[in-house]
C-alpha cells in the first residue's frame, strides 16, 4: 500500500509539471515583446557602442521585435547581427516571461591605435581584430606612429591573423607592435607609462613615456620581455635617486646593459 501511495505521488507531481509546462509554453507564446533592456556591461572602459546604438542595429529594416510574440523572435540571429558590428565582440539575448528582450553586450578592448605612414588611423584589439576610428569616442590608449605600412592588410580583412604577411620586415612591424602593445596593455606600470610608440625609419622602435623627458630607444621586438625588465630596474633603482629628467635618451638595443645619454 506504501509503495503504491508513492507512486500516486510521483504521478501526480509529474502529471502536475507537464501541465504547468504546458501552460507557461502556451502563455509564453502568447506573450508580445513589449520592450528591450540593452545593457553594454564595459561602457564604463569603453564608449565605443551605446545602448541606442544597440537598438538601431536591433530594430533596422523594420524587424519584427517589439509587438510581436516572443516565441516569434529568433535571438540566435539578432546575436549574429550585433557580433558583425566592429565593436561587439558579444551578444548575448535571451528572453522572459514578463514581455521583455534582454540585451548584453561586450564591447571590443582596442590595446594600441595605429597610426600608419598612409596616415591611415585605426585600432587593434587584444585578439589582433582591426577596429575602424570611431566619430563618437576615443579610446585612450597606446598609440603608435611613424612607418607601419601593411600592404598585405586590405580593407575587408577584420583580424590581423586572416593573413600570413609577406616576407621583410617592415611587413612585420604591425604584428610586433601588436604584440608589444598587449604586453604594455596587460602591465599596471607600463600602460600608465608608455604613451607612445614610434617606428623609425629602420623599422625600430622609440617609446615616449608619461612620466620623464627621455626617448627610449627600444630596439625591434625581440627579447621584449627582458627588456621591460632592465627599463624597471632602471627606473626603480636609478631614476628614482637620480632624478627623471636628466636623461636625454635611454638605450635598450644592447644585450645585458642599458645606455644612458644625460642632457
Amino acid at each position: 500500500m506504501r509503495k503504491l501511495k508513492i507512486l500516486l505521488l510521483w504521478l501526480g507531481i509529474i502529471s502536475y509539471l507537464v501541465f504547468a509546462h504546458g501552460f507557461v509554453s502556451g502563455k509564453r507564446s502568447e506573450k508580445v515583446c513589449e520592450r528591450i533592456n540593452i545593457i553594454v556591461t564595459d561602457s564604463l572602459v569603453n564608449r565605443f557602442v551605446t545602448p541606442d546604438d544597440v537598438l538601431n542595429i536591433l530594430l533596422e529594416d523594420e524587424s519584427k521585435i517589439l509587438g510581436y510574440p516572443l516565441s516569434s523572435i529568433n535571438t540566435l540571429n539578432l546575436e549574429k547581427r550585433l557580433e558583425n558590428e566592429s565593436f561587439i565582440k558579444r551578444a548575448d539575448i535571451y528572453k522572459t516571461m514578463n514581455g521583455v528582450l534582454n540585451v548584453r553586450i561586450q564591447q571590443r578592448q582596442p590595446v594600441v591605435r595605429i597610426i600608419n605612414r598612409h596616415g591611415r588611423s585605426y585600432y587593434l584589439d587584444i585578439e589582433g581584430y582591426i577596429l575602424p576610428v570611431s566619430d563618437k569616442f576615443t579610446s585612450r590608449i597606446l598609440v603608435a606612429n611613424g612607418h607601419i605600412s601593411e600592404p598585405f592588410i586590405e580593407e575587408s580583412t577584420r583580424s590581423l591573423f586572416d593573413v600570413d604577411p609577406p616576407e621583410g620586415r617592415r611587413n612585420k612591424v604591425v604584428y610586433e607592435l601588436y604584440e608589444i602593445a598587449s604586453f604594455i596593455a596587460g602591465s599596471n606600470l607600463w600602460g600608465t607609462q608608455i604613451a607612445q610608440i614610434y617606428v623609425n625609419d629602420k623599422f625600430e622602435f622609440e617609446m615616449i613615456p608619461r612620466v620623464g623627458a627621455h626617448v627610449i630607444y627600444f630596439g625591434d621586438s625581440s627579447d621584449y620581455q627582458n627588456k621591460f625588465a632592465k627599463l624597471e630596474a632602471l627606473y626603480l633603482y636609478g631614476l628614482n635617486n637620480r632624478g627623471w629628467n636628466n636623461y636625454e635618451t635611454i638605450n635598450l638595443k644592447f644585450e645585458n646593459q642599458i645606455v644612458c645619454t644625460k642632457r
